[in-house]
């Protein structure tokens, strides 16, 4: 364990390494371009300017929380809270713009209250010892109650250009949702690949013990993972609450499913140990092309959760193959 670290270092830095894992994500990118061509040919609207940049701002909006959601997942653990932080964070926003205070200020406080239910996760989860699964479905609980409570059951409607800029703006042409998820991206892809902080969050996926045994502080890693994953949903229920113009307790129901969902589509592995950042946001993009088809199509909202359902099984029975493939073929981030 103590030499994996600059093992994958020294993969990352070769070509072949590189080319190895643009391999890996083909497998999303062709599946994409053949959705891609069979809706073309079954409406007309597909290809439109307008509707390629709902795909792509809907997809970088679901992106932002799931590039969070990779280091956490890479780590051997997962955050069932966020679809609640996505709820408490759009309800504590826009109830402080309706009680007068300035949106910027609004929106810092909305991150915070993000920030705290991740930094609760944390402590829940390496001080107490309960394990992520159980304390994170205790606090989407928890937090989801708490959101319902401080709106009291009714929709906060707000009227704030600052809050709306956020969907709806656009810098030098580009939605400022894109903009999000690009400074994102990189950010990940940086940390991933080149920080120290990336190397010992997959270190702790592949085997925790043996990462506290080597010194590594295993603790404060996964606590800054949980907070990092409470911020991008703190993002995500300012994105939602921008398009909406509204804070609600109902907001974000299930939303917690579509991020991780996008991560294990995109090849991270559930067991911990790697993280694949293009692939997480293949996996947005190609998870938003098939919802936007569907609804091209007409197709009942029962049936586009079959097939993201369907989507999410074939993800994980290809992460089962490879487990069983040669270790080789498993090198990866």
């Amino acid at each position: 364990m103590t030499t994996a670290a600059p093992e994958r270092a020294v993969r990352a830095a070769d070509p072949r390494a590189r080319l190895s894992r643009a391999i890996e994500n083909a497998p999303l990118a062709v599946p994409l371009v053949l959705i891609a061509v069979v809706l073309t040919v079954a409406t007309d609207r597909f290809l439109s300017v307008d509707n390629l940049t709902n795909v792509v701002v809907a997809a970088g909006i679901v992106a932002i929380p799931g590039l969070a959601m990779t280091l956490c997942i890479a780590m051997g653990e997962f955050d069932l809270s966020v679809g609640s932080t996505v709820s408490l964070t759009g309800a504590v926003t826009c109830t402080w713009i309706v009680g007068g205070h300035p949106a910027g200020l609004a929106m810092v406080v909305g991150l915070l209250v993000g920030a705290a239910v991740g930094l609760l996760n944390g402590l829940v989860v390496t001080k107490l010892g309960v394990t992520p699964f159980i304390a994170t479905l205790a606090t989407l609980v928890i937090v989801r109650g708490v959101s319902l409570a401080y709106t009291g059951g009714r929709d906060a409607i707000v009227s704030s250009s600052t809050l709306k800029f956020l969907a709806a703006g656009r810098v030098f042409g580009v939605p400022m949702p894109v903009v999000l998820t690009a400074v994102t991206a990189l950010a990940a892809w940086w940390v991933v690949n080149r920080t120290r902080f990336g190397r010992w969050v997959c270190a702790i996926g592949s085997n925790r013990e043996a990462a506290r045994m080597s010194g590594l502080p295993v603790d404060r890693v996964r606590t800054t993972v949980y907070v990092i994953v409470g911020v991008a949903g703190g993002i995500w229920g300012l994105l939602i609450s921008s398009q909406l113009q509204k804070g609600s307790g109902q907001l974000g129901l299930g939303f917690e499913l579509d991020a991780i969902t996008i991560v294990v589509i995109g090849g991270t592995s559930l067991l911990g140990g790697r993280a694949s950042v293009v692939g997480t946001l293949l996996g947005a993009v190609l998870i938003e092309t098939i919802r936007n088809g569907l609804n091209l199509l007409n197709t009942p909202p029962a049936y586009q959760r079959i097939s993201i359902g369907l989507l999410l099984v074939v993800a994980l029975t290809i992460q089962a193959l490879r487990r069983n493939a040669p270790a080789e073929a498993l090198d990866d981030v």
